[in-house]
């Protein structure tokens, strides 16, 4: 009796034992399913969120590229425009230096042409004073010549006055010879009307006294 009543207790336990396993069995099953369903989901949560973030940083170094091209466009364009104003200024002082030594350059040449021009003018004046001086004396010399070439026309002419005066003199005598008697009635009458008016004067005090 005592035997079969212990293996009847055995058995009933071992048959509660089997219960519990099986139970803690099923509750282990669905407690590690729920675990792997929220790890499931945890894990999904985390892909979602890695491609977010993945998308993220693609979108970010998308934008650093293009701020990266950006920025070195606008350096660049600025480092043209600096080099270009640089060129710029370097041409433009080469130009101004340029454009100094060509004035310097002819600066040098007016000074040298009025040199010249000075020089030249000294002996173009000293040729005209030795023109002149040769003028002179070459008009000394024919000076007197000139002179003589002058006298011998005017000897002509009074020789030739005088003979036209000595063939005039008869004629002066004829003429003065016919106006001589005229001239010698004027004369008388001239000095018998002064002598008039004399004698009336002399005759009028006499008649008084």
């Amino acid at each position: 009796m005592a035997a079969s009543k212990v293996k009847d207790t055995v058995e009933e336990l071992q048959a509660q034992i089997r219960k519990l396993a099986e139970r803690f069995d099923k509750e282990r099953e669905k407690q590690i399913s729920q675990l792997e369903k929220q790890l499931e989901k945890v894990r999904d949560r985390l892909n979602q969120e890695m491609k977010r973030q993945r998308e993220y940083f693609a979108k970010l170094e998308k934008l650093q590229a293009e701020y990266r091209e950006r920025a070195t466009a606008t350096v660049k364009k600025q480092i043209e425009r600096a080099r270009k104003a640089a060129e710029d200024a370097r041409k433009q002082v080469e130009a101004s230096e340029g454009r100094k030594r060509i004035l310097e350059t002819e600066v040098r040449v007016l000074k040298a042409t009025a040199k010249q021009a000075h020089s030249l003018s000294r002996v173009i004046g000293q040729y005209e004073k030795d023109l002149e001086k040769r003028a002179k004396e070459i008009e000394r010399k024919v000076a007197p010549k000139k002179a003589a070439a002058r006298k011998t026309p005017a000897k002509k002419k009074a020789a030739a006055t005088k003979k036209a005066a000595t063939r005039k003199a008869p004629a002066k005598k004829k003429a003065a010879a016919k106006k001589a008697p005229a001239k010698k009635a004027a004369t008388k009458k001239k000095a018998a009307a002064k002598r008039a008016p004399a004698k009336k004067k002399a005759a009028a005090p006499s008649s008084g006294s």
